[in-house]
């Protein structure tokens, strides 16, 4: 082999390793599960107030690594009507216990009293009169118009 060929070959190799290096540490790690909120020190994705009752937050992760906290299911609700995003998880607090409920553990009963008056709070499904979460998306999408700072 040729000094001039050996030269090109270790040329590739370098080049291909720089590859390599460049898509793994630009590969974006997703969460496994909710992630924590800061109670009060994060503001709401959709209409920008803080997110400070526990009970009525929700989450949504996109597939490119953002996280958005929301301080009312119905803000990430109208966030998710206005924005194309393509969703990794979305998470709701339960309203009853503490913890999160799944996309496909979450249903809805109404409330009186929501962070930004949608009036509907995440449960478990299978509690008693609780509503899935198209009828939440209704709810919140037949409602009438009110300004909250939202997008």
């Amino acid at each position: 082999m040729s000094a001039k060929v050996i030269k090109v070959f270790l040329l590739v190799i370098a080049l291909l390793a720089i590859g390599v290096v460049f898509v793994r540490f630009n590969q974006v790690t997703l969460p496994e599960g909710a992630v924590p909120v800061v109670w009060d020190g994060e503001v709401c994705g959709h209409c920008k107030m803080h997110v400070g009752d526990p009970r009525f937050a929700a989450q949504l992760q996109t597939t490119s690594g953002d996280v958005l906290n929301f301080d009312d299911p119905g803000c990430l609700f109208d966030y998710l009507q206005s924005h194309e995003v393509s969703a990794h998880a979305i998470y709701f607090r339960n309203y009853d216990e503490d913890g999160w409920l799944t996309e496909s553990e979450v249903a809805f009963l109404p409330v009186e009293d929501s962070p930004m008056g949608y009036g509907i709070r995440a449960v478990s499904k299978g509690t008693p009169e609780a509503q899935d979460i198209d009828w939440a998306k209704g709810q919140v999408m037949n409602r009438p118009h009110q300004e909250h700072g939202g997008s």
